[in-house]
C-alpha cells in the first residue's frame, strides 16, 4: 500500500485500532505524538540512563523537555 496523504494514513490506522490492533504512527517528529496511548515509562528511564545530558535526538521526547524545565 502506498502513502498518499496524512488523512488516508490516519483513516487506515483508525481501521486497525477499531479492530483492537495497537498501531503507532511513525510519521511524526515527537515520539508521543505517534503513540495511541501514553509513553512507556521505561523509555524515559532508558533516556535518563544512557543520555543524561539529552544530547541524542533533542526535542524528540516531549516529556524529557518538560523535565528539563
Amino acid at each position: 500500500m502506498r502513502y498518499t496523504t496524512d488523512e488516508r494514513l490516519n483513516e487506515i490506522m483508525a481501521i486497525y485500532r477499531d479492530h483492537g490492533v495497537q498501531i503507532n504512527n511513525p510519521h511524526v517528529y515527537v515520539v508521543e505524538d505517534g503513540k495511541q496511548n501514553s509513553l512507556d515509562p521505561k523509555v524515559l528511564e532508558f533516556k535518563q540512563r544512557f543520555d543524561p545530558l539529552g544530547l541524542l535526538n533533542p526535542g524528540k521526547l516531549r516529556v524529557w523537555e518538560q523535565l528539563k524545565k
